[in-house]
Formats: C-alpha cells, sequence, structure tokens
C-alpha cells in the first residue's frame, strides 16, 4: 500500500514538472494622464521654455511602450499644436529656425485623426508659413511660402471666418486667431475689445495674455505684469530692451538685452540689437563683435552688414572697412550709406579717385546734408573748389545746424575770394559751434552723472572733450579769416573787431597782431 502510494506520489511530481509554467501577473500600465495634463498646462503658460518642454513631454509620451491608443493620440496632436507655436515663436522673435514645422509635419502624419483635425492642422500650417522671418535677415522665401501669403491676402475673408469660428476652443486655436489677426492686417482695423471677443475664455491663457500684448503692437505695461506674475517669459525681455532704446535708455536696453541674449543665445534680433546699442554708445570693438555674431547666426542680415561697415570706420581699420562695404554692397543692404562710408574711408586713405566715384554712387540713392558735405571735402582735396562750393551750398541748404558745413563752405569761400560770402558764413558757423559746445559740455555732465561703466564713462566723456577742443579751433580759424575777409573788403572796423579775438592764439596770433598793426598804419 506504501509503495502503490509512493509512486502515485512521483507521477504526481512528473506531471507537475511536465506542465507549462504559468505566466507572470501583468504589470499595468502606468497612468500617464497626469504627464499628458502637465504638458497641457505648460502650453496654456506659454513661454518659449514652457513649450519646449511640453513638446519634449509629449513626444516622450506618444513613444512610450504600452501607452494607451488614446494617449498616444492625445500627445501627438499636443507635440503638432505645440511644435506649431514654437516655428510661430521663432518667426515673430527673429529666432534661428529650429525646424519646428518639419518637426509638426512629421509628427502629424502619424495621427490617424478625424478629417476634420486634418483639415484643421492643415490650415494651421498654411497660416504658420505664411508668417515671414525678420525681412532684414535677407533669408529667400521659398515658392510655396509665397503663395501661402498670398492666399493670406487674396482669400483673407475665408481665413478670418476659419480661425474665428475655432477661436474659444484652444489656447492654440486662440493663438492662431491672434496670429492671423497680425499677418493679414486685420490687427490694425480692429479695436482690442474685437480681437479679444472671439477669445471667450481662452483671452486670459498667459499664452493669449503675450500674443495680445505683442501684436499689433507693443503693450509694455500688460507684458510687465506678465513677466511678474510669470518669470518664464524671458523672452519679454526682447521688448523691455526694444523699449529701452525707443526712450533713449542705452543702459537699461544693454542690462536687459543682455539678459535676453544670456538666456537665448541663437538670437539674431537681440545680438543685432545689442550691436546697435554699442554702436550708439560709441563703443565701437563691441558692436563689432556683436555684428559679427549676428552674421554668423544669420549670414546676409543686412542690419549687421552696414553696421560691421559703420564700426570697422569708427574704429580706423579702412581697408577692412572698404572690404566691407564691398560686402553690403553686393548683398544689397543699405546701398547707399554703404557707398557714402565706403568714400569716407577711400577720402581717410587719400584715394580721391575712387572717393569721388563712390560719392557720386552714394548720391544717386542718397539725398541729405551729410553726403553733399562729404561730397564737397572730396572736391576740395581734389583742388575743384567751384564744384566743392556747390556741394557744401546744398549741404548747408538742407542742414545748417552741421557746424561743419558752414566752416568748410567758408574756407572754400575765402580760398575762392568771395570775401563777403565768406565771413557772413564763418560768423554763422561760429554761433552754431558755440551752441554745439554748450550742447557737448551738457552731455558730458549727463554722461557723468549716467549707469554707465567707468570705461564706458570715460571714452565718451574723452570723445566730446576733443570735439570741443576742434570746435575751439575751428571758432579761431573762422574768426581769423573772418577778419581778412574784412580787411579785403577795406571794412576796417570789422577786421580789427575779429582779428582781436584771436590776437593772442597760439597759432593764430601773431598773424592777426600783424593784420591790426597794418590796420593802425592805414
Amino acid at each position: 500500500m506504501r509503495r502503490s502510494l509512493l509512486i502515485l506520489g512521483v507521477g504526481a511530481l512528473a506531471m507537475a514538472a511536465c506542465a507549462p509554467p504559468k505566466p507572470p501577473a501583468s504589470t499595468p500600465a502606468p497612468n500617464l494622464q497626469p504627464r499628458l495634463s502637465a504638458a497641457d498646462a505648460l502650453v496654456r503658460v506659454g513661454c518659449f521654455d514652457c513649450l519646449t518642454a511640453a513638446l519634449a513631454e509629449y513626444d516622450a509620451i506618444r513613444t512610450f511602450a504600452g501607452a494607451p491608443p488614446a494617449i498616444v493620440e492625445s500627445a501627438a496632436t499636443g507635440a503638432v499644436r505645440t511644435a506649431l507655436l514654437l516655428e510661430l515663436r521663432e518667426r515673430e522673435l527673429g529666432f534661428t529656425d529650429d525646424g519646428y514645422l518639419a518637426r509638426a509635419q512629421q509628427t502629424l502624419e502619424t495621427i490617424s485623426g478625424p478629417p476634420e483635425l486634418a483639415r484643421a492642422f492643415a490650415s494651421a500650417i498654411d497660416l504658420v508659413d505664411a508668417v515671414p522671418w525678420p525681412v532684414s535677415r535677407a533669408r529667400p522665401a521659398g515658392a510655396a511660402q509665397l503663395e501661402r501669403m498670398r492666399r493670406l491676402y487674396q482669400e483673407r475673408e475665408a481665413w478670418k471666418a476659419r480661425f474665428l469660428e475655432k477661436a474659444a476652443d484652444s489656447e492654440f486655436s486662440a493663438y492662431l486667431w491672434l496670429a492671423f489677426t497680425c499677418e493679414s492686417g486685420e490687427a490694425r482695423v480692429m479695436s482690442k475689445d474685437d480681437r479679444a471677443a472671439p477669445l471667450g475664455a481662452m483671452k486670459d491663457a498667459p499664452l493669449v495674455v503675450y500674443k495680445s500684448a505683442t501684436c499689433p503692437r507693443m503693450e509694455i505695461q500688460a507684458l510687465g505684469d506678465l513677466q511678474q506674475r510669470e518669470p518664464r517669459f524671458a523672452e519679454i525681455d526682447y521688448f523691455m530692451g526694444v523699449k529701452a532704446i525707443l526712450d533713449g535708455r542705452l543702459e537699461d536696453a544693454d542690462q536687459t538685452l543682455q539678459r535676453a541674449y544670456s538666456w537665448h543665445p541663437k538670437w539674431p534680433e537681440v545680438t543685432q540689437s545689442l550691436a546697435s546699442v554699442a554702436l550708439t554708445a560709441e563703443d565701437f570693438a563691441r558692436a563689432l563683435r556683436f555684428y559679427d555674431e549676428t552674421l554668423t547666426l544669420a549670414p546676409g542680415h543686412g542690419g549687421a552688414l552696414f553696421g560691421r561697415v559703420q564700426s570697422l570706420s569708427y574704429l580706423g581699420r579702412h581697408e577692412e572697412a572698404i572690404q566691407a562695404a564691398d560686402t553690403a554692397i553686393a548683398a544689397g543692404a543699405h546701398r547707399g550709406d554703404a557707398y557714402f562710408w565706403r568714400a569716407w574711408n577711400d577720402l581717410q586713405l587719400n584715394q580721391l579717385d575712387q572717393a569721388w566715384a563712390d560719392i557720386q554712387a552714394s548720391e544717386k540713392l542718397l539725398v541729405n546734408a551729410a553726403v553733399a558735405k562729404l561730397a564737397g571735402m572730396i572736391a576740395y582735396r581734389r583742388q575743384q573748389l567751384e564744384v566743392a562750393r556747390a556741394k557744401f551750398e546744398q549741404g548747408y541748404a538742407m542742414g545748417s545746424d552741421d557746424c561743419e558745413i558752414g566752416f568748410y563752405l567758408g574756407i572754400v569761400d575765402a580760398e575762392l575770394r568771395r570775401w563777403a560770402p565768406s565771413a557772413e558764413v564763418f560768423v554763422k558757423a561760429v554761433a552754431c559751434m558755440d551752441a554745439e559746445g554748450q550742447r557737448l559740455t551738457q552731455e558730458i555732465v549727463k554722461i557723468g552723472a549716467s549707469k554707465a561703466s567707468p570705461e564706458r564713462k570715460a571714452r565718451q566723456i574723452a570723445k566730446r572733450e576733443q570735439q570741443i577742443r576742434t570746435n575751439g579751433r575751428m571758432i579761431a580759424t573762422s574768426w581769423f579769416n573772418t577778419a581778412a575777409a574784412y580787411f579785403n573788403l577795406s571794412r576796417k572796423a570789422e577786421a580789427r573787431q575779429y582779428a582781436e579775438k584771436v590776437a593772442d592764439d597760439q597759432q593764430f596770433g601773431e598773424r592777426a597782431r600783424d593784420l591790426i598793426s597794418r590796420l593802425d598804419k592805414d
């Protein structure tokens, strides 16, 4: 009995050993809905960093192994929307192109949603691609983009109805509506309330508040309030910097734009703005660095091409400035100004024939006092006195507040022995230089009290002090030449009056005293 029981037991064990193993208990898929909701919340905020973080999360969710199809579909839809928003933002702010439009189109191919979703995204892509990159970037528009831009203007009413209908559906749709009004020109004829009315509850989303405050015009107070509530909107620093430039607050502009640059260095509009601020602040080496950086990020940027010409000119690097002008002219960037600065650098190198050819080319594109003055200076150096006089008179008529023009006109008149006009224009030039000296003195006081760095203050003050000294020499020259003109006109009283003004001058004193002596003998 025991034996049979034992046999049965062993047989049972053998049967158990041959049986297939039980499948392991399945691990339930994680709940991805909270992550999806968090990404949606980032889009609602809408700062650039928020959008990039949301896109990364949408991509992670939609490619998560074992994610439920509904979650994958929602994440893919969110990824397309967010990539399109990032593409819009890059074009609006003037970033470099990170290819978000292509990413949106690639992700869209994975979505098997209803036909109306595909049509909605097709319209959104049409709108996004109709938004141009900054015109200063010299970025050629492709045929497809040009076609979309044409459609935007020709089919504006149909597009308006399409985006208006969906404006309150989501933050994405609200942003598209506002973008459409900006790009189509509707925003210029609609009131702010009319633009906001279709948005419904979406108008309070930070993403939408931001867009409303940046187009069709900057609303600095609204942007400042938004950044105060949501510091992640680092891109608002750019608008604050632009406003500071417009207000003439260069130090504030520089600091604010530097923050924007530190946050996002691949930003040609910011590097260009920093270069412009540095140029205005007479920090020419720093300006050149940022112009070069702009051209690295955006080759062909017209403003940067011309800015290099100016910076190199002020730095006294004349050969390089001429080469930079060649590049700007070839690119069609500020050609009239580029010819002007090429002529100016030619003159510094005493390349008079080339300088004359360049200033004539500039005159065909620009009509202003500075061009006429430079033309007069070149003609004077070429000993073409009548031509120089005509150019200086032309410039004087357009800009008599340029003291140098009057001074040079007086010099040429004197050399042509046009004594009465010479004396008259010299007297006016001195009055102009006296006023300019007072202005420069006030600027020195203002610079000294500014928030500029000690190095920048010292450089700017030194330049104005040199201008004051230069004006002083021109005033002395003007007084002596006025005295000589009146002497030649036999107007002795006036000749003595002006000669006495420079009787103790180191340069003109001896000649002035000699003139007075001759007057005493007569």
